[in-house]
């Protein structure tokens, strides 16, 4: 167990990245809203591909984590890789990553000792629906790169405020604040009222506040988000800032073949299963 709950640890940053994917059901929709934010979400998941780069961190579990993420990700096909860069409790930790959807793939080098548990082969697969449907959560379509936050602001819920202008890497653009309303999201892309309801109870709220940075082509090119959330009881601070660039076609991604593959899937579900979303009254 205390060798599964290590890997587990590594994973953390994924997990919170993918919570965006449990709303988007359906995957990547076109809002009909006209409103700078949800439009410049469409332009951006529309396009054939890009480059992001993302900061995330959790803190308050005991265990600070903070992962640092760079990657492309070719939108046509729903795949893209990542280099993952993480510290927990200081330890440094290096990895590759290849994913495809709500499947992903990690090479097991990044992990000390798991040669012992892979039996030797290269590459860590994890089917993230599963691991979300253990937590009780469902198994939608959508994607685990940090990226597929952009889903979220096509659910802006009111007229999103222009904070200022602001130069990203030589390019202008204007930052806005927008409140996403969760259960418009859920409406919008049919999400169960089970999975809605367990996320805004993990975060204790039904609208989550996100900045975006969108230029004059109305694209997003960079988003941050942070908020509470409750995790088995515990409260943790998460929070993402993620740079979108290089719009256009990106190289195209190999899936590690079978035989390279140990799949972990069984493991973190089973552990998952003991994970609950959300705290209890008295917390």
């Amino acid at each position: 167990m205390g060798r599964i709950r290590q890997v587990n640890m590594r994973f953390i940053p994924l997990l919170c990245a993918a919570a965006g994917a449990v709303l988007a059901a359906g995957g990547c929709g076109t809002s009909q809203a006209v409103d700078p934010v949800a439009r410049a979400a469409d332009v951006t998941i529309s396009s054939p591909g890009y480059r992001m780069s993302a900061v995330m961190t959790i803190s308050g579990t005991g265990t600070s984590v903070t992962a640092s993420i760079t990657g492309a990700v070719d939108t046509a096909a729903d795949r893209g890789t990542m280099s993952l860069n993480e510290v927990i409790a200081g330890h440094r930790v290096n990895a590759a990553m290849v994913f495809s959807r709500l499947s992903f793939y990690m090479k097991s080098a990044a992990i000390p000792g798991a040669a012992k548990l892979t039996g030797g082969k290269p590459w860590i697969y994890i089917d993230m629906s599963r691991a979300l449907a253990a937590m009780g959560v469902g198994s939608l379509p959508g994607t685990v790169d940090p990226s597929q936050f952009l889903d979220y602001l096509n659910a802006v819920g009111a007229n999103p405020t222009v904070v200022g202008q602001m130069s990203i890497s030589g390019v202008p653009t204007t930052e806005y604040r927008a409140e996403i309303d969760l259960d418009r999201y859920a409406k919008m892309f049919n999400a169960s009222a089970k999975t809605v309801s367990i996320l805004e109870s993990a975060i204790g709220s039904h609208t989550m506040a996100m900045e975006a940075w969108i230029d004059s082509h109305h694209r997003v090119r960079r988003i941050h988000v942070a908020f509470p959330e409750c995790v088995a009881g515990t409260k943790v601070q998460f929070a993402m800032t993620m740079g979108i660039s290089d719009f256009g076609s990106q190289p195209q991604v190999q899936i590690p073949p079978a035989s390279e593959v140990y799949n972990l899937t069984p493991l973190l579900s089973s552990e998952y299963a003991n994970v609950k979303l959300g705290c209890g009254s008295g917390s």
